[in-house]
């Protein structure tokens, strides 16, 4: 009697801790917004459903062309280089269809040279798949350039905290280097401050380091050898002296290079006006509008509330912030 009273104490638990498990558990998803804040019933699984149905609805949508993709290979326009941003994916932000874009991203879209993943990808892109564009697009609220400006951990920095702080490093000497006005107005407002804490998706300063940011991309690309190697190639070629070729059967091209930002508010690109391309080759016009004038509504926006409540703004930034320091910093 003693025992089967233990086997049926262990069935009983092991049922509990069965519906008790958390795959099966039903929880809430709260989603926390600037000023107001909502929790959603999930039922179980539903995290799935909006990719699930987006993939059927993705597969449905132009089956010929993935088809063909897959018979023919890829041989697309651009290469991108974007932040890993979930809000700037390129297929999204340009609503691109499959071959368009060959892309590379990271936390704020940076390019360094000693970065095998961002080389092999920049040299594939031109040697092999005979992209005629590269694009360097960053974003405003970018959370990376943010981390950057926000003071760095001060003790307890875990593994996962110590790689996002190396990689953002060199944007943190930009902020220190640039003598762009908003950055260096920026760089003396925080001057000696104790703790720094990320600024507003509209501060000046801040969008000016995105798009500084931006323009050491290109530059760091435009000097890298895969692209200084090109150009050599396409001025032996046009001399006849060489008959190496680039893409898929194609001969090497030109390659232009351009610097782009993107506003999470309100869906526009823009050009930053700093466009590469061979020597003596005349570069395409941007298809975007010019930055400067984002800049003066963005800096405008930015004087606008200075009367309201201090006390109010810092408590709707502190909810949106994306802070990459430890939880006890």
């Amino acid at each position: 009697m003693v025992a089967f009273g233990f086997k049926l104490l262990f069935a009983l638990a092991a049922l509990s801790s069965a519906f008790a498990h958390p795959i099966r558990e039903a929880r809430d998803i709260r989603i926390v917004g600037r000023s107001t804040s909502a929790v959603v019933r999930r039922q179980d699984g539903s995290e799935f459903a909006a990719i699930v149905e987006g993939n059927n609805a993705f597969r449905a949508s132009d089956p010929a062309l993935l088809q063909k993709l897959a018979d023919e290979g890829q041989e697309p326009p651009f290469m991108f280089l974007g932040c890993s941003d979930s809000r700037v994916s390129e297929g999204t932000v340009f609503g691109a269809k499959p071959g368009t874009f060959f892309t590379q991203r990271n936390i704020a879209n940076q390019y360094q040279p000693t970065d095998p993943n961002s080389q092999s990808v920049l040299a594939y892109a031109v040697s092999e798949l005979g992209v005629k564009h590269i694009i360097v697009m960053g974003h405003y609220g970018c959370g990376g350039v943010a981390a950057s400006i926000a003071s760095p951990p001060g003790s307890n920095v875990d593994a996962a905290n110590s790689a996002v702080q190396a990689w953002i490093n060199p944007i943190r000497e930009l902020l220190q280097q640039s003598s762009r006005p908003e950055i260096v107005a920026l760089r003396e407002s925080i001057k000696g401050s104790t703790t720094v804490e990320e600024p507003d998706i509209k501060d000046p300063g801040f969008r000016a380091l995105v798009e500084e940011n931006v323009k050491v991309g290109v530059g760091r690309i435009a000097q890298d050898s895969v692209i200084v190697n090109h150009y050599a190639l396409l001025a032996a070629n046009s001399t006849g002296t060489v008959e190496r070729r680039s893409g898929e059967g194609g001969p090497a091209g030109d390659v232009f290079i351009h610097g782009w930002v993107y506003d999470i508010e309100n869906g526009e690109v823009r050009d930053l006006g700093v466009s590469v391309g061979p020597p003596g080759k005349a570069i395409p016009a941007a298809p975007f509008a010019a930055v400067a004038s984002a800049a003066e509504k963005a800096s405008a926006a930015h004087q606008a509330p200075a009367a309201q409540n201090v006390e109010v703004r810092c408590a709707e930034m502190c909810k949106s912030k994306r802070n990459f320091l430890p939880q006890d910093h």
